[in-house]
């Protein structure tokens, strides 16, 4: 026998095994995705199952007092905002509560706003709580300027 028959022999083995394994791998992979596929949940039979309705906090003055649980969202809250080095901070009118807020489009369109015209001070925001090592921040999801309040002066700390 030479080498080359030798080789060619090999080969045809090679061939004969490939044919046979890749087709049943292939069944395999197969197989084993629709059971992976099978397994999940079933999505909820109605679109809004599991959203919780907006929580307006009755009294204002209780924000700041205690942590506020992820996900609390609020409307129509009356605030102002100020620069703290890179973040920037909202303080809310009634209650003078300070909270850290998340950068988003709103945010810059606030910051933008208030720089063009500072007179532009007082906002009324909607938005959501968020927690983070214990501390509150605030996702702002819309913003609308807000005459100043007549009755009301806020205290900064």
């Amino acid at each position: 026998m030479t080498i080359a028959s030798g080789l060619l022999c090999f080969a045809s083995k090679m061939f004969r095994v490939t044919v046979i394994f890749v087709p049943l791998l292939f069944a395999f992979v197969l197989f084993a995705s629709f059971a992976a596929w099978a397994q999940r949940p079933d999505p909820p039979s109605q679109p809004n199952q599991g959203f919780r309705p907006v929580a307006v906090p009755q009294d204002r003055q209780a924000l700041g007092t205690q942590r506020i649980r992820e996900g609390v969202a609020f409307r129509q809250m009356l605030v102002f905002f100020r620069q703290t080095g890179d973040r920037t901070v909202l303080y809310t009118v009634e209650g003078n509560q300070r909270y850290t807020c998340l950068e988003n489009l709103a945010l810059d369109r606030i910051l933008t706003a208030t720089q063009e015209r500072p007179d532009r001070r007082y906002w009324r925001i909607d938005g959501e709580f968020t927690e983070f090592r214990g501390e509150n921040f605030v996702l702002i999801r819309r913003a609308v300027i807000a005459p100043a309040p007549a009755a009301v002066a806020p205290v900064v700390p």
